[in-house]
């Protein structure tokens, strides 16, 4: 049998404490200035999540991965995208929270100044009257983009007793400013109809992306929901709000 060194446990657990400590802002349950508390606890987090935290399972936001969008068909168009990186997702800033720390409901206004994204498409139908058909890469700018989360959680009790958070629901609703998109490989790679339909679509920007827009707010909803699953999950409840 091993012999457990105590001094070792202990140093381990110091070790731990202080990790945490200097990784999470935490806010007290019964702070008068929670709204404020968590607002700057989630700036402290923000170069974590800039650059991922391997250690608790954390991934990093640059890039954003997002699953495959589908669009089911719609008004005759049909439009898939996957392997969808997305570049600016943590450069966003909270402008109005709302915290209901009994039902652990959060309600916030984001500014997000400018999102990039790539990945491989597949679409077919008609867009603006027009025919479309092709596959291939895609690469997309937003910028001036606003949105609002709504977030709730439950806490649960383990086996061991331990506390803990799971937040169940994470919904995005978003608006994009202004953003341009472009298609590769329209039409079999035809050139002269794919830049038609590519002019057609960034003059037209704001009527393409309503198209998009439920599989964009869908996908990030999702990637949110399970990166700050992904967070809360390596603490206990008493540790997150004291």
């Amino acid at each position: 049998m091993v012999a457990v060194d105590n001094n070792f446990c202990f140093i381990v657990f110091i070790k731990f404490y202080f990790s945490l400590a200097d990784f999470l802002h935490v806010c007290k349950r019964n702070d008068p200035n929670i709204v404020n508390c968590i607002t700057e606890s989630v700036e402290y987090l923000k170069p974590y999540l800039q650059k991922g935290v391997p250690e608790y399972n954390i991934p990093s936001l640059e890039p954003l991965l997002l699953k495959q969008l589908i669009a089911s068909e719609k008004s005759g168009l049909r439009i898939s995208a996957k392997n969808v990186e997305a570049y600016g997702a943590s450069d966003f800033t909270i402008t109005n929270l709302k915290v209901n720390l009994d039902d652990l409901n959060f309600a916030m206004d984001i500014k997000l100044p400018h999102l990039h994204v790539k990945g491989t498409y597949e679409i077919n139908g008609k867009i603006l009257l027009l025919p479309i058909d092709g596959s291939g890469p895609m690469t997309g700018n937003f910028t001036q983009c606003t949105g609002s989360v709504m977030v709730h959680a439950m806490k649960h009790q383990l086996p061991n007793g331990e506390n803990h958070v799971q937040i169940d629901e994470f919904k995005m609703r978003i608006t994009v400013g202004k953003g341009t998109l472009n298609l590769d490989n329209l039409f079999g790679g035809e050139k002269v109809l794919g830049d038609v339909i590519n002019s057609a679509i960034n003059s037209n920007f704001d009527a393409f992306i309503k198209e998009l827009q439920p599989l964009i707010e869908k996908a990030l909803s999702d990637a949110f929901r399970e990166i700050a699953n992904s967070i809360v999950s390596n603490f206990t409840y008493e540790q997150l709000f004291p």
